[in-house]
């Protein structure tokens, strides 16, 4: 089902499969990508409670492997409406029998969408409801549409000069061959070429990001409060007129190894009983 924010000359849609905003509109301008078949058939993702893919979708935990899906399973699950008003859309996801046997922890993701005044916030809160330590990652997947090939755009990184650029394989894993990016003014200049073979990963890269049109304005601002890693995208090899600026509290597992959990450091860790919140702040 799909819920219709208002604020102002402010709307969003967004569907409770996945909690996915599909749509942010002001003075009737679409914002989100409007998940084209042939490219790309979502316009944003919740990445829960891993992020890309391990290898051979699997990953080890107190001694047993368990399968998990590229990005998690919160992307393919009904959340429920915890609270509904004219600006403002709660929605929760729990643990159930069949995530239990892929991922062995209770959980609370609470997914909040608020229009304001300058767009759109979206808040993340997950809490462990299990009796032992919780290990995840969160990711958030927004695509936003562009009106001219990608080669006219760029993004600014405000708060940084340089920075790091995580080595992943066409699968969205890791291959551990990092390195640094310098920026000219701030800025990355984009470009099809830089999608022919991978997701581009970003380590230092600040909380916001400006995607700039040719003319150099604004069409999007994106802050990322509690997410460590900044994920650009669009599908590889393709003409497509959307760009994915993402936010990663984590990264995806290793090409060549299946990993214990308990020992990947950019895993997030949480004691029983405890919450953690990540916010997305989108500006038009």
């Amino acid at each position: 089902m799909r819920h219709t924010l208002h604020k102002n000359n402010l709307e969003a849609v967004i569907d409770d499969h996945g909690a996915e905003l599909v749509s942010l509109k002001a003075n009737d301008k679409e914002i989100m990508w409007q998940a084209e078949e042939r490219y790309w058939s979502s316009s944003s993702l919740v990445l829960f409670p891993f992020i890309g893919r391990n290898c051979n979708d699997s990953y080890l935990y107190q001694g047993r492997k368990y399968e998990i899906p590229l990005h998690g399973f919160a992307l393919n699950r009904d959340f429920t409406v915890e609270q509904k008003e004219e600006s403002h859309l709660r929605l929760i996801l729990k643990e159930d029998e069949d995530s239990l046997k892929i991922y062995p922890f209770r959980f609370t993701l609470a997914v909040d969408y608020e229009l304001t005044d300058h767009g759109l916030d979206v808040s993340f809160q997950i809490t462990n409801d299990s009796d032992k330590m919780m290990i995840y990652d969160l990711g958030y997947h927004p695509g936003f549409a562009l009106e001219d090939d990608l080669a006219s755009y760029s993004v600014l990184f405000p708060e940084m000069d340089s920075i790091e650029e995580i080595g992943i394989v066409t699968r969205c894993m890791l291959n551990g061959n990092n390195k640094e990016v310098l920026l000219e003014n701030s800025r990355m200049k984009l470009d099809p070429s830089l999608f022919t073979e991978s997701a581009k990963i970003y380590k230092g890269s600040g909380n916001t990001a400006i995607l700039l049109d040719r003319k150099d304005q604004a069409v999007v601002k994106i802050r990322y409060d509690g997410f460590v890693y900044r994920t650009l995208w669009q599908t590889l090899n393709s003409d497509a007129r959307f760009l994915c600026i993402e936010g990663w509290s984590g990264l995806p597992g290793r090409y060549d190894s299946i990993e214990n959990i308990e020992t990947v450091e950019t895993k997030r860790f949480l004691e029983p009983a405890q919450s953690e919140l990540f916010k997305v702040t989108i500006e038009i």
